[in-house]
């Protein structure tokens, strides 16, 4: 009972924090853009990280470092983003010029929008969907779901697996008055489903969300990097 009461705490995590996120941004922004996608990620940060801190409060769990707020493992963790990093940059470059896909920048690439939507890529986002997806979700469901399930050689705690499909659910548009798929982007989600399955496997290992936020920051931005130069070449 309590398995399937945690299941259903952080699938409402999973769709009401980004809903009330979205909900504040349309009120300040009608206009999506760089202003909308800040207002939208830092009211999702603040409602998965006050959740945090009232779990914290209530001995629910010890202290921050239990939800990943910590520097554990540093080195391995640096080591396997530079890895990454390296590996992101050479797919990236490849798939646009192969497969030259839509440029997804939608505004004037003047000095400030740049900057301003790099740092939304490379600290916005992954501070505010790291918290919520790994910090409060995997966390959560770590404690009621420790097994592992054998996929050949390797195996998977259902903690990653489950966290890893409320992340890529929120991915997903949906009316959540008639309950319909709105907006699906079957490319995006496989990404989604393969870098969150990266990003909690190495929460898993390294009890940090350091390297899970560093390599969300560069997936997002050298993706965004990558179609600024394409647009101007």
């Amino acid at each position: 009972m309590k398995k399937l009461m945690v299941l259903l705490i952080c699938l409402i995590f999973t769709l009401l924090y980004p809903e009330i996120g979205t909900i504040a941004a349309n009120s300040f922004s009608q206009e999506y853009g760089i202003a909308w996608n800040y207002i939208h990620h830092l009211v999702q940060f603040a409602l998965a990280l006050l959740t945090i801190l009232v779990l914290v409060l209530f001995k629910f769990r010890e202290s921050f470092s239990a939800f990943g707020f910590n520097l554990k493992n540093k080195k391995w963790s640096l080591k396997v983003v530079r890895d990454f990093a390296i590996g992101w940059i050479i797919i990236t470059v490849l798939l646009n010029l192969i497969f030259k896909f839509k440029n997804q920048i939608s505004f004037e690439p003047t000095i400030f929008s740049v900057a301003a939507s790099l740092f939304f890529d490379f600290v916005v986002t992954p501070l505010s969907e790291e918290t919520l997806f790994r910090g409060l979700i995997y966390t959560s469901l770590f404690y009621y779901f420790p097994g592992k399930l054998q996929i050949g050689k390797s195996t998977v705690s259902f903690a990653v697996l489950i966290s890893t499909l409320f992340f890529s659910l929120a991915h997903i548009g949906i009316d959540y008055h008639t309950f319909k798929i709105v907006y699906i982007d079957y490319l995006q989600l496989a990404f989604t489903v393969g870098l969150g399955l990266f990003y909690a496997i190495m929460l898993e290992k390294s009890r940090s969300l350091l390297g899970p936020m560093l390599a969300h920051g560069v997936s997002d931005g050298v993706i965004k990097i990558v179609q600024l130069v394409m647009l101007n070449l």
